[in-house]
């Protein structure tokens, strides 16, 4: 049994749905709706921007046209491989790289996208201290973040797998023949909080429940689904039960 949490490498052979662009396509135009609408992209070009745990670059594919330079970064080395295979754009290119150790210098991105990459690395405590690090003043963060109390783990689709110990979800995962070792370590909302507590952001969670259709929602709120019919305040109420979370970080302002 191993003892500490290690990199998921190759994630992608593991869960092929990562490189599904079916899959993937409502939630890039859920991310870029709430980029535009955080005024983190425009019209005009500018800057670096930077994809953590890109995968196959979907999401990375789909902020070129806002940056001069766009990276997409993952320790899976056949997702960035594929992804270079398929690369045609002039300002894109894919890295094999360590989330705990951003290859970029200080304060010099202006768009991080992280999403729901927390759970898949040794210490995120250290990622978005190097998040923080390299994101230039001005700049921002897109943060999905995936919650530990949600009803059906997102990575292997089993009931209350994440609720579990790690010794018997690793037993879960075997019975159901879904993997050896359970790596991902999802938290609560006052963990991903308290991961991000360094941060200025705003949370577009509820922005996004109340109004799915501006935001693209259709992977979490289904058009004619029971879910949409369910008043506000009955989600603000159950908010920390919620199963995934979406902010904008931003570097704290020095006081001068």
């Amino acid at each position: 049994m191993k003892n500490k949490r290690q990199y998921q490498n190759d994630l992608s052979l593991q869960s092929p749905i990562l490189l599904d662009f079916e899959y993937k396509q409502v939630k890039v135009q859920k991310m870029l709706s709430v980029l535009k609408d955080a005024g983190m992209v425009s019209d005009n070009r500018n800057g670096l921007a930077v994809d953590i745990g890109c995968s196959g670059g979907f999401f990375t594919y789909a902020i070129t046209p806002y940056f001069h330079k766009v990276v997409g970064l993952d320790i899976d080395t056949h997702a960035i491989k594929l992804a270079n295979k398929k690369n045609s754009i002039e300002n894109l290119s894919y890295l094999i790289g360590d989330s705990l150790n951003l290859p970029f210098a200080d304060k010099s991105v202006d768009l991080i996208i992280c999403n729901h990459v927390y759970e898949h690395v040794p210490d995120p405590e250290k990622m978005f201290c190097e998040i923080y690090r390299v994101l230039s003043d001005n700049g921002g963060c897109y943060l999905g973040a995936a919650s530990r109390l949600t009803l059906i783990e997102p990575h292997y689709h089993l009931p209350l797998l994440s609720w579990l110990p790690k010794p018997f979800a690793h037993w879960y995962l075997r019975a159901f023949s879904k993997g050896e070792y359970y790596y991902e370590d999802l938290r609560s909302c006052g963990g991903i909080l308290k991961l991000i507590r360094r941060f200025n952001f705003k949370d577009y969670t509820l922005e996004i429940i109340t109004d799915p259709d501006k935001f693209y929602a259709y992977d979490l709120l289904p058009v004619g689904g029971g879910l949409r019919k369910i008043p506000i305040f009955i989600w603000k109420i159950f908010y920390k039960l919620l199963p995934t979370y979406i902010f904008i970080l931003k570097r704290q302002r020095q006081r001068q």
